[in-house]
């Protein structure tokens, strides 16, 4: 069992999926929380199923353990002990009488054996083996009838009795001593709960607990949860308007030179810098600029085919590429290059080509 703040380490169960709860620790002061991670499996959304603080409802639980060990409840308990003890009594009653008539059955069959003929083989056999399946049930019954008498629980004495009774006017305050570990506490919480499924009710602010005793008894525990409420510290409506037209068609850089220039700051009174508006354009949605592909006229061929349509030999237009002269595209680094066909390139190769008179 590990050190850590959770009481409800090891015993919390998601209501939703059935699942472990986890425990994390979060702020300043480390508080305990119960998350399930089951919706990644489910749907791989990267959602918890669940997501609780554990302040409240590890004291919550801690509530209805203290109150079932008040004193009205360990009397309670003490005469559950007490019946559980006549039930034991009535039990090994009816294994005494299943001895007995196993005994019986026994000794008629040893009987009935011993009283054939040994001549009659057949008879004999069968009275044998009839013999020897009352013996087998009569050592069945005997064991069993150990076993019950070996589990019987120890009664409690005048002075444990006293001694039980006092503690549950003493636990509250040693519950909450500050002597008592945090692992004190889980361990004196599993003397008697087996698990506590936890059920978040977010529109109704609402946390229901289903904590499972030790016997099988069940009580159910509803915490209200706080209602959430909006950060006071807040972006301006207006920045964010702007913000929301300017990225439509500036960059995160120049718009945030545009916010600087405005005198416009950011919630907590900073300037304005391109990894600013990114979060503040993450945070309400709005999408990021995306400069418009400019689409280039003309149509691409191979230095062959392109020398072919302006009429020159393929040497010259390698010329000028290699001279810079015209541009060319390659499709990986190494491939053949290309020539993009347009008015402008024909127009160039037309003025510089000599005139026949």
């Amino acid at each position: 069992m590990r050190e850590g703040a959770a009481l409800l380490q090891g015993l919390a169960v998601c209501g939703h999926c059935g699942r472990r709860l986890a425990v994390h620790y979060s702020g300043r002061f480390s508080a305990p929380g119960y998350h399930c991670a089951g919706k990644n499996i489910v749907n791989g959304r990267g959602e918890y199923c669940l997501n609780i603080g554990g302040v409240q409802i590890d004291a919550a639980v801690a509530e209805a353990f203290l109150a079932a060990l008040a004193p009205a409840g360990l009397q309670a308990s003490l005469q559950a002990i007490e019946q559980f003890d006549a039930d034991h009594e009535t039990t090994l009653a009816q294994f005494r009488r299943d001895v007995e008539r196993a005994r019986y059955n026994a000794q008629r069959a040893e009987r009935r054996y011993r009283a054939v003929d040994p001549e009659n083989r057949l008879v004999a056999r069968g009275l044998e083996a009839e013999w020897e399946s009352a013996l087998l049930e009569l050592k069945t019954a005997e064991s069993e009838l150990s076993d019950r008498e070996h589990a019987r629980p120890r009664s409690l004495t005048h002075e444990e009795r006293d001694a039980i009774l006092a503690l549950g006017k003493d636990l509250k305050r040693i519950w909450f001593a500050p002597t008592t570990s945090d692992r004190d506490r889980k361990e004196l919480l599993r003397t008697l709960l087996d698990d506590v499924t936890l059920r978040v009710e977010r529109d109704k602010y609402n946390a229901h607990l289903t904590l499972r005793w030790r016997g099988g008894l069940f009580s159910e525990v509803n915490v209200p949860l706080p209602h959430s409420h909006p950060s006071p510290i807040r972006t301006a409506d207006d920045t964010i308007d702007l913000l929301r037209r300017l990225a439509a068609h500036y960059p995160d850089t120049k718009i945030a030179g545009i916010l600087n220039r405005q005198g416009r700051t950011t919630a907590t009174g900073l300037s304005f810098t391109a990894n600013r508006v990114s979060s503040l354009r993450t945070h309400w949605e709005i999408p990021c600029f995306e400069p418009k592909q400019q689409v280039q006229d003309g149509e691409c061929m191979t230095i062959e085919k392109a020398a072919r349509a302006l009429g020159i030999a393929p040497s010259t237009l390698h010329r000028c590429l290699n001279d810079g002269f015209i541009a060319g595209e390659q499709i990986t680094p190494g491939a053949p290059w290309r020539i993009r066909i347009n008015d402008e390139l024909r127009s160039r190769f037309v003025e510089a080509r000599p005139k026949v008179t």
